[in-house]
């Protein structure tokens, strides 16, 4: 007798056993995977919720909102114009504000949210993604850090992108010391006392040992200070000719407008978050075109040569014409192709369970994202592979966001040979 015909089957049976059989038996019937798809929370229909713990009213917001805004952007436009993921499921957002410099209100949020999403898909700050790992792991739900440090690479409940602030700081470094100008300069660094600040700082402190230096300062601030002259004054003299800079916008401008005042004139080099547009229309910005550098990744926002630069651009102005261009509009439209991706093979798994979110996570090859940085490799998590080329950009009040491109397709020795472990 064929499996198949079920109408036969014994009536008193648990409820979610009926559901679970049902699904198995259309399956082996030929059933489509999204037909049969085992549920999960955060899936009501043909509808995937997706989390974000972002901070939306304090002074980082000015990183949370623009990021939130992107990766919203990015799930309309699938939505609108190919009718979500797989052709069927839309994709919606569900945010909660965080306090940056406090890691508990992120785990407070997470647990209201992780009961309504399939998963995190944004989560901002390293201490932040720090104070929630243990529950992840608990509940064996997948998240998205729109964080850098390398320890993610290596971490089963992340599904992380982009290039690690240690390659970030590798790179910049790096190539100042090289084909940048400053051969011989004595290197520091000044650094956010976050786990943000740390992973920077073991980028610099890597490639000094590949590269034979030592790092005379390594100053640190807090998010709340107000005054740099005791660090700035610190690094001046030490004679710190480069200074690797793991900053937030809204301490950026403090600390080198601190340093214009001294006459402290290093070549400065921030990460990816140090950078806000805003700073190049500021009191300093002729300060910060003579002396400051940015380390990422991908291509200047206003090069439309680039597709993934003319969709995105495209994106914004139809699903959220009042956001300016902004550089963390871009890292959340740029964090949403490796969630699509992952949804993706979800998707045609049939199984939006915890345990098939996180085998998703695992079965992606590589995720491109048409130009907007390097590829990434995933698959199994000792196999991922981050892009270990970077950009480095130089100020430019004119250029879209304020950055043009110093050099693309930086990558020092060390950048290549930098090993990813779980700590």
């Amino acid at each position: 007798m064929s499996m198949c015909a079920t109408r036969h089957s014994h009536p008193r049976v648990l409820t979610s056993t009926v559901g679970l059989l049902a699904g198995l038996l259309l399956s082996a019937c030929g059933g489509s995977a999204d037909e049969t798809a085992v549920r999960t929370p955060g899936v009501s229909g043909d509808t995937i919720y997706i989390g974000a713990l972002v901070p939306l009213s304090d002074a980082v917001a000015v990183i949370g909102r623009p990021i939130l805004a992107g990766a919203t952007a990015y799930f309309d436009r699938l939505n609108a114009e190919d009718g979500g993921v797989g052709g069927k499921y839309t994709v919606k957002v569900l945010a909660e504000d965080i306090t940056y410099a406090n890691p508990s209100s992120g785990a407070q949020k997470y647990q209201k949210l992780k009961d309504q999403v399939a998963m995190i898909g944004l989560v901002v700050g390293t201490d932040q993604v720090n104070g929630i790992l243990p529950l992840l792991a608990e509940d064996s739900v997948i998240a998205v850090p729109t964080t850098f440090d390398a320890e993610w690479v290596r971490d089963e409940n992340l599904l992380p992108w982009g290039s690690p602030y240690q390659l970030q700081a590798i790179n910049g470094v790096g190539y100042a010391l090289t084909d940048g100008g400053h051969v011989g300069q004595t290197v520091c660094t000044m650094s956010l006392a976050t786990g943000y600040g740390n992973a920077t700082e073991e980028g610099v402190e890597y490639l000094a040992t590949a590269m034979g230096f030592s790092i005379p300062v390594k100053a640190t601030f807090k998010q709340d200070d107000q005054d740099f002259v005791a660090p700035i004054t610190q690094l001046k003299n030490a004679g710190c000719g480069i200074v690797m800079l793991a900053s937030l916008p809204s301490v950026t401008g403090k600390v080198l407008g601190t340093a214009a005042q001294l006459g402290f004139r290093p070549r400065w080099i921030g990460t990816s978050p140090s950078w806000h547009h805003a700073l190049a229309a500021s009191p300093i910005k002729d300060y910060l075109v003579q002396h400051y550098w940015m380390s990422a990744d991908g291509p200047a926002m206003g090069d439309t040569s680039i597709a993934g630069v003319r969709a995105m651009r495209a994106a914004q102005a139809t699903y959220s014409p009042g956001q300016e261009p902004d550089f963390y509009y871009y890292a959340g439209y740029l964090v949403s192709f490796a969630i699509h991706a992952m949804l993706e093979k979800a998707v045609a798994a049939g199984d939006f369970t915890r345990a098939g979110l996180r085998a998703a996570s695992q079965s992606i090859a590589i995720t491109t994202s048409d130009g907007l940085a390097g590829d990434y490799t995933y698959g199994s998590v000792d196999s991922r592979n981050p892009p270990r080329a970077g950009t480095v950009f130089r100020v430019n009040p004119q250029a879209t966001i304020g950055l043009e491109v110093e050099k693309s397709g930086v990558s020092v020795p060390a950048a290549q040979s930098y090993t990813f472990v779980k700590r």
